[in-house]
């Protein structure tokens, strides 16, 4: 009997661990403030949840520092440094890995991706269309017989050509590559060439939508996160941001403030 009683307790005490291990395995769920609706959160660990969904986002704000900064050291260099990218998707990945209301929040709720259309693989061409070079290229014939514009093209492996509407009267092309670049020093590189009036990659979005925004320090970054409404498609009028710090890889919430319309309250 006594044997029978120790076994009971040893079976109900394992029993009582499992469900226990099992539940705080459970995809995590949080419930939205407004409405109470709830989601599932993938579990964090040893997912890829954010090199899958967050390497563009960490690509554009890599950019984002070097385009507002013309001391970058990286400014002038074509090639995009993936160590640095990588470094900045760590950082989200420290918020990702963090356990707050707000992460869920910025994550699963909203999830907030940056607001950035930086080109990588294209430039936009002001031409002098009379010329027999641009008249090849403008029908994707690649080399065009100009040499130093063949030269570009070739460094950069630019293989594809798409004339803007009511192309020649309104002069502009645009050339693309399947490789990505810094296209600072690239756009630098076609605008010195004779055959090119003005050289320009895209550096903007139209309109105003949800963003990540990114200070890094030496031993430390801030990241922000931020939804926008209010006639969005001309500009957001109203943003709620969620800020974090993320120090020796480790992200702790800061502050969250503005809020999201006129209509709404601050959180």
């Amino acid at each position: 009997m006594k044997k029978t009683l120790i076994a009971s307790t040893a079976f109900l005490a394992i029993m009582i661990c499992s469900i226990s291990c099992d539940k705080e395995q459970e995809d995590r769920r949080v419930s939205d403030n407004k409405g109470g609706r709830t989601e599932r959160i993938m579990d964090n660990n040893g997912d890829n949840f954010i090199s899958e969904n967050y390497y563009a986002d960490a690509k554009q704000l890599y950019f984002d520092e070097i385009i507002k900064n013309n001391n970058h050291p990286n400014y002038n260099n074509p090639e995009l440094d993936k160590k640095e990218i990588e470094k900045i998707l760590e950082i989200i990945q420290a918020v990702y890995n963090s356990h707050s209301l707000e992460r869920d929040t910025v994550f699963n709720i909203y999830k907030i991706h940056g607001y950035y259309c930086y080109s990588f693989n294209s430039v936009s061409l002001k031409v002098n269309t009379g010329l027999p070079s641009i008249q090849n290229l403008s029908q994707g014939i690649i080399p065009t017989g100009d040499k130093e514009l063949d030269r570009v093209l070739a460094a950069y492996a630019f293989d594809s050509v798409r004339t803007f509407y009511s192309y020649p009267s309104f002069p502009w092309l645009t050339v693309f590559t399947k490789k990505e670049y810094n296209m600072i020093p690239v756009e630098e590189e076609f605008s010195k060439l004779e055959s090119v009036q003005i050289a320009e990659f895209n550096k903007g979005c139209v309109g105003d939508g949800n963003s990540i925004q990114l200070i890094r320090e030496k031993d430390s970054a801030t990241i922000i996160f931020s939804i926008g409404s209010g006639d969005c498609p001309s500009g957001c009028i109203y943003r709620r941001y969620w800020e974090f710090n993320v120090s020796s890889g480790v992200a702790k919430f800061i502050k969250a403030y503005g809020h999201i319309d006129e209509n709404d309250f601050f959180w």
